[in-house]
């Protein structure tokens, strides 16, 4: 795509973000190679930064704002429902190839469950001339342009597999259902978020449908706009189902035992040893995320990943863009009480 496309795409999708403070340039490049629309409490975004953090890459940043609501003049959709954005997803879907998402699972898998045309994070890479959407392949696309201070999918085959395996362990967990769901047994999820998820897939709906009206005579941001309705209307049916919320704490449990075992047979302080690789980084992202939706009592009996947890949560980049960025832009939550010393132990 030529760059001068892909620059006014950016713009237009920029324009969007209500709060001009929360665009910035990473890094001392005035003018990266790289730009980035994210969201700072977006798990799959955090993904994305713990890898360009280890990577030392400068990008321009877009924090936006991933939430729908309720303002006096009606809903105020999420940033990244605005046609120009979401033209910047259709453009990385093509490259994709996956049909649109077409109902709700709770997992943010592309390979398995579609392509959602209105969600983050989504990288520019103006040097390629490329726009890519989905976490796990901007991950490893990062790696793959960019192999130093550390290569995060090794060379050798079967170390590069087990660390994709990994991966896509990750790619199934099912985030979504967790974050927005309410269990049946024990909801362990901060009070202020659960009074925040109470209204949340109404806002989402009213938003998408508002935009749908609004560009009735645009085809693909139509079709578009419609697979979301779908799946947040899925979200919406699915979020108090409790065979499906137990199933989704069930399979956290077993990914948990799993874990376990596969770092009982692996030095420290990572499961390759001493090599960090894209699996801690996914790993992480999820743990700090399952921390601070309470349920670190999951690994209570696993002491493997428990250590595991403790290393990780010191990695500099885990603990800046994942525990720090979970403080600061998610409701209060005790748990984290556990990891937030890392801001002041963690070290280079």
């Amino acid at each position: 795509m030529p760059n001068d496309l892909l620059r006014n795409l950016a713009a237009g999708a920029r324009a969007a973000i209500a709060d001009p403070a929360r665009i910035t340039t990473v890094g001392t490049d005035a003018n990266p190679r790289f730009e980035l629309f994210h969201a700072a409490s977006s798990l799959c975004s955090q993904k994305v930064r713990t890898v360009l953090f280890e990577k030392q890459l400068p990008y321009r940043s877009n924090d936006m704002l991933i939430l729908s609501s309720m303002g006096p003049d009606g809903v105020i959709p999420a940033e990244h429902y605005h046609p120009p954005y979401v033209r910047l997803r259709l453009k990385a879907g093509l490259e994709i190839g996956r049909e649109f998402v077409s109902g709700y699972s709770g997992r943010p898998s592309v390979e398995t469950d579609g392509f959602d045309p209105c969600a983050v994070p989504l990288l520019i890479d103006y040097e390629a001339s490329r726009v890519i959407a989905d976490s796990r392949r901007i991950c490893c696309y990062l790696d793959a342009v960019s192999r130093t201070p550390v290569q995060l999918l090794p060379d050798d085959s079967l170390a590069r597999t087990e660390v994709m395996r990994q991966v896509r362990i990750i790619d199934q967990m099912p985030n979504g259902a967790l974050l927005y769901g309410s269990h049946p047994d024990a909801d362990r999820r901060p009070e202020a978020l659960r009074t925040v998820m109470e209204t949340i897939y109404d806002h989402k709906i009213a938003a998408l449908e508002a935009m749908l009206a609004d560009n009735a005579g645009d085809a693909g941001l139509v079709a578009a706009y419609r697979a979301k309705i779908v799946k947040e209307r899925g979200g919406r049916a699915l979020r108090r189902d409790a065979p499906f919320q137990r199933a989704a704490r069930d399979h956290v449990d077993v990914a948990l035992k799993e874990l376990d075992r596969t770092l009982e047979s692996a030095p420290a302080p990572y499961l390759a040893g001493d090599a960090f690789s894209l699996g801690d980084v996914l790993w992480g992202v999820n743990l700090v995320r399952l921390a601070y939706l309470g349920l670190a009592p999951m690994w209570d009996e696993l002491p493997n990943v428990a250590r595991y947890v403790d290393a990780l949560v010191r990695r500099p980049s885990l603990c800046k863009e994942a525990v720090r960025a979970t403080i600061d832009s998610l409701p209060p939550s005790p748990r984290m009480d556990a990891l937030a010393s890392c801001m002041e132990t963690a070290t280079a």
